[in-house]
């Protein structure tokens, strides 16, 4: 604060008035320019610090993820024909067996994890042996597990290159070893880069209009089946059976008994070949006669009798 001197006059007065507003104009444009100065400071360190963030991010993205393949996944399906319907579904095993075993199920689905560790191996063994068909439904959000609809796609596009059934034990698998992190990230890419894909076949499959209409295809499928409250669900035959071990081979025995008898159980009939037909025409040579000294006496007897 400024004391104005009382021997000064009028006009030096306003003159030092002037001088001191002046002043504090000056000093509080300069603190305003500060201010501006900081602000500018702030917000290029904000802009800074949000680049660094999202390149850390892009490389953390981009690096290599786990994605742990069990041999023994791959091997389970091998040597078992594969095929799809016509809507697309994957199915195992000969498509004309006598029974038809269909499961609704999505990969983010824990149940349907848990159905394809105590369940499935039986299905893919009667699958081997002939006695069912065995199609999967690729349902996904039925599950609290992240990104379940690109896993879906994924398995689907794997079925592209004849490795639906591998690609989704390895889905299943994943379940138990990353939880709700199994399908994050590039991890999906990595499954499909060791299973031997055409990763860049497989890319474009998984937004392809072909992907899109399996997925419709599977949820109308579930929509339209009477009794569906959620996955997984298995139907024997068209009906639907409780989802453990015991219940579907039940139904699926009761189905086999019921089933036709195949022909091709029939006994064959043989097979007569050239030379076994020359074999029997050839003519055997009779045995000569043995008699016994005992005999001898009788036919001389009676050839007495006889003169």
């Amino acid at each position: 604060m400024y004391t104005l001197r009382s021997d000064i006059t009028d006009p030096e007065r306003n003159k030092v008035i002037m001088s001191n507003r002046a002043r504090t104009r000056e000093r509080r444009q300069e603190r305003e320019k500060q201010r501006k100065r900081n602000r500018q400071m702030l917000t290029v360190g904000a802009i800074a610090a949000i680049a660094i963030i999202l390149a850390v991010l892009l490389v953390i993205a981009n690096l290599p993820t786990e994605a742990t393949i069990d041999e023994e996944t791959i091997a389970h399906y091998e040597g078992i024909e594969t095929s799809f319907t016509e809507e697309g579904f994957a199915v195992l095993g000969d498509p004309e067996a006598p029974v038809k075993v269909v499961e609704y199920a999505s990969f983010d689905c824990p149940h349907c994890g848990e159905f394809y560790q105590t369940v499935e191996p039986t299905l893919v063994e009667r699958a081997e042996a002939g006695e069912i068909s065995y199609t999967y439904v690729p349902l996904y959000g039925t599950g609290g597990i992240r990104n379940g609809e690109g896993a879906a796609r994924g398995a689907i596009c794997a079925g592209e290159q004849d490795a639906f059934w591998e690609f989704h034990g390895v889905m299943f698998d994943w379940q138990s070893l990353y939880a709700n992190q199994a399908f994050d990230g590039n991890r999906l890419q990595s499954g499909a880069e060791q299973l031997g894909l055409d990763v860049g076949a497989w890319n474009s499959c998984l937004r392809s209009e072909d992907t899109n209409a399996v997925l419709v295809a599977a949820t109308t499928a579930a929509s339209q089946l009477e009794g569906f409250t959620g996955t997984p669900t298995v139907t024997v035959n068209g009906e639907i059976v409780t989802p453990t071990v015991g219940e579907i081979n039940a139904a699926i025995d009761a189905a086999l008994a019921l089933a036709p008898v195949s022909t091709d159980d029939e006994t064959p009939a043989v097979e007569v070949t050239e030379e076994a037909t020359e074999e029997a025409a050839e003519p055997t040579e009779e045995p000569e006669d043995e008699t016994t000294p005992e005999a001898e006496p009788e036919m001389e007897e009676t050839e007495e009798a006889a003169e």
